[in-house]
């Protein structure tokens, strides 16, 4: 059936012969990918930056051009087919739902956002489906595709036209639940707009991603609109101040969730680490999995299945050079808190803790002097490295981060994030505890114009035994 919206555009494809039943894989949406035959769709955007994607998009193979707004194109491309739709801007995710005929339909989504601890919430939960024997369709950070198999990723949450694809290939694999992991970006851009959740969790409202949001407020904001978009179900963290105050931006009738970080089950046999962050995941997991009339006990059974999610909470113990405990901690109150649980564990046998970690750069400068402190305050060496510097300069970045450390020396700045690597293992003795945060499973650190292949899992274990 056409959607009247829409009719504009299908009649456009068959006045230049371009219409098919099964259009979906007709469109692109970015000009650097493969446009041969195709119509490019371009909308959003300066004029400026549209012409420039249009005319690559052209040289690129695309047979015909649909935007939202009238561009003056160059004289050599007058014979390719223009259309200007006013529809498609006002109504761009339902677009998408129309030519991918409603993916989500008769599917169960799940969205997961907050400031720390979405990746690991998601993966806890998606393994827990998982062994329960569903088939997982997961949008993350850590890759996208049918659990476990996932596709590596630049986004935590992709442009729509991915995002669609995705939703696309999880039907024709006829899975049963989507869990998606939402970004404060991805949410405030719209790139999740039109989609109905049916349960969403909140993990916690910390500050971050300032600069692009221009104020807590907004951020706050952004996160909250997952929660507006959900239909049956919404998991809030209540021990998370920030969420419990602004609970009133939900207008949603979904029934709402309180939760903490105590779970009434006997954890001992469990793999993961109990840190105060996956009790809270699994405390979250638990209430769902009630939702979906598991029983006490076969929640443990699965509990006691899960496997540590990569670079989230990852111990690693050796002989003689201490533990390590690899984290994507890239926030001043997810390394607070990491910091704060490793203290306690080093207070037992009184040992060293060794702490490695850096700022982004380009991005929330307020931070760095903060996790600066932090460190200085639970560490008993640092040593400051790169986490993707992008085009600033790093020694500028680590000095940044050094102003809020008081006692500077046992402070080592190596921009090489391997070679502070290394340094933390010749410093560590058996008993001590080694963080090294920010990065977690990622495979690259960017620079200006290039990406570094890197991952600190790999450069350890090439190192330790």
């Amino acid at each position: 059936m056409i959607n009247k919206k829409f009719s504009e555009i299908i009649s456009f494809l068959k006045k230049n012969k371009l219409y098919k039943q099964n259009f979906h894989n007709k469109f692109v949406f970015y000009s650097k990918d493969n446009c041969s035959g195709k119509i490019f769709v371009s909308i959003n955007m300066n004029q400026k930056t549209q012409k420039k994607y249009i005319i690559e998009a052209i040289e690129n193979g695309a047979k015909a051009i649909i935007l939202d707004q009238k561009i003056k194109i160059p004289n050599t491309f007058k014979n390719i087919p223009i259309l200007y739709s006013k529809e498609l801007k006002n109504n761009y995710n339902e677009f998408f739902n129309y030519i991918y005929s409603e993916p989500l339909n008769k599917m169960t989504v799940i969205g997961v956002t907050g400031t720390d601890g979405k990746t690991s919430q998601l993966h806890i939960l998606a393994q827990c489906f998982s062994l329960s024997g569903d088939k997982i369709g997961v949008i993350s950070s850590e890759g996208n595709g049918i659990y476990p198999k996932l596709q590596s990723t630049d986004y935590t949450t992709p442009r729509i036209d991915i995002l669609y694809k995705y939703f696309y290939f999880f039907k024709t694999k006829r899975v049963n639940k989507i869990l998606i992991e939402c970004s404060s970006q991805g949410l405030e851009q719209d790139r999740l707009i039109n989609i109905k959740f049916d349960i969403s969790i909140l993990t916690n409202i910390n500050k971050d991603h300032i600069e692009h949001h221009k104020s807590i407020k907004n951020y706050i904001k952004s996160k909250f609109k997952l929660m507006n978009m959900t239909k049956k179900h919404i998991f809030l963290n209540q021990d998370c101040k920030r969420t419990k105050k602004n609970i009133k931006l939900i207008t949603s009738k979904a029934k709402q969730h309180l939760y903490n970080s105590h779970i009434n089950l006997d954890l001992y046999k469990i793999k993961i680490p109990q840190t105060i962050s996956n009790l809270y995941n699994l405390r979250a997991t638990y209430e769902i999995l009630k939702i979906y009339k598991f029983s006490s006990q076969s929640i443990l059974e699965l509990f006691n299945k899960l496997k540590p999610v990569n670079g989230r909470n990852q111990f690693i113990k050796t002989k003689n050079k201490g533990i390590y405990i690899i984290d994507y901690a890239h926030t001043p109150s997810s390394l607070l808190t990491l910091l704060k649980e490793i203290r306690i564990y080093a207070s037992i046998n009184s040992s060293k803790i060794i702490t490695v970690f850096g700022c982004g750069g380009n991005r929330d400068v307020w931070k760095r002097k903060e996790m600066g402190r932090i460190s200085s305050v639970f560490s008993d060496y640092i040593i400051l490295t790169d986490d993707n510097p992008r085009n600033e300069k790093p020694m500028k970045i680590l000095n940044d981060i050094k102003q809020g450390i008081k006692i500077t020396k046992k402070v080592f700045l190596i921009p090489s994030r391997k070679k502070a690597i290394y340094k933390a293992i010749s410093l560590a003795e058996k008993n001590d505890y080694i963080i090294i945060a920010g990065k977690g499973n990622e495979n690259s650190i960017m620079y200006k114009g290039h990406k570094l292949a890197h991952n600190d899992y790999e450069i350890l274990r090439s190192r330790i035994k």
